[in-house]
């Protein structure tokens, strides 16, 4: 059996060939571990024929399975009248941490994985449901249409799949919005009703993180040290920040170090590599993709149509 699979997380305890639910040769093309204790890992895999896959109980994350495309998957661990046990492209599938399970795969398909750290979903419940995290039970779903999670995973599936790299803000979103769907649809506080989060910063509290983005905007910035920056939790932070000024703690420091590459391409003669470094992308590939993307243009055509400087001035800045 042929297996790819190409994965980002971080999760820092749980190792990808066991979070792949112990398949065998499952090797993760590429991943990342951030420093922070693990909130979400995201794996995308390709099986090239049948498989049989396990995940054990008692494990520190739920597990989150889409079926994208090809053969069908079935639920071997339940009686043959378990309800919705085959699952199909375009159906998911919720295992929580302290369930065990067992599939077989009938031929070629593709899979995207969450696996959703136990601790992070207690966090959030505190936040929106005011109880003790420990009290959360998220309960088992067999395979089913959920249309949110279908969108993230393809959202996902495509983001894997491009060059730029995965920044650990981007997935710290993504895991507190599947907290908070699975706690909305699938715990045992799905029926009560939700504390308001949706508030707005102070100015003095925007005024704080904005500075905070500014002098470390060098650094790979964590939606933790954003939060605490102010005193206040992950979910709480990341949710009343957007309301704020409109984007995502990801998408503003993204804009931000679009803007202050500008500035440095119009006002100096760095080469493009420095300047990618100094305002916090991760390469100078990273920032010209960036560039593309956002403006349609590449950081050396920008700098030139500044008109401030050629080609010859900025020998090697191009």
């Amino acid at each position: 059996m042929k297996v790819v699979s190409r994965s980002v997380g971080c999760l820092r305890k749980i190792d990808f060939a066991d979070a792949l639910f112990r398949t065998k040769g499952v090797v993760p093309q590429t991943s990342v571990t951030f420093e922070d204790p693990g909130a979400l890992g995201i794996a995308c895999v390709s099986y090239h024929g049948p498989v049989h896959t396990f995940k054990p109980a008692n494990q520190t994350y739920h597990g989150i399975g889409y079926r994208v495309s090809g053969a069908q998957t079935i639920r071997i661990d339940k009686p043959r009248s378990f309800p919705h046990g085959t699952g199909r492209s375009g159906m998911t599938a919720i295992v929580p941490a302290t369930e065990e399970s067992a599939w077989l795969s009938e031929g070629p398909h593709e899979m995207v994985h969450f696996y959703l750290a136990s601790p992070l979903v207690g966090e959030v419940a505190a936040e929106i449901y005011g109880v003790d995290g420990s009290d959360v039970e998220i309960q088992e779903a067999a395979f089913h249409i959920d249309e949110s999670i279908a969108r993230y995973a393809m959202v996902f599936q495509q983001r894997l799949r491009d060059p730029e790299p995965v920044t650990e803000l981007e997935l710290n979103a993504i895991a507190h919005l599947l907290s908070a769907h699975l706690l909305r649809r699938y715990s045992n506080l799905a029926c009560r009703p939700m504390s308001r989060v949706d508030q707005k910063l102070s100015s003095a509290e925007l005024r704080t993180v904005t500075d905070y983005i500014e002098a470390h905007l060098d650094s790979a910035l964590r939606l933790s040290e954003l939060a605490a920056a102010i005193g206040m939790n992950q979910y709480r932070f990341a949710r009343a920040f957007q309301a704020t000024t409109g984007d995502s703690p990801h998408k503003y420091v993204m804009k931000l170090r679009i803007t202050h590459a500008q500035d440095l391409l119009a006002a100096s003669k760095l080469s493009l590599g420095t300047i990618a470094a100094t305002v916090g992308f991760s390469s100078q590939s990273h920032m010209t993709l960036a560039f593309q993307r956002n403006l349609s243009i590449t950081p050396g055509r920008y700098r030139i149509q500044t008109g401030k400087f050629d080609r010859d001035e900025c020998s090697g800045a191009f």
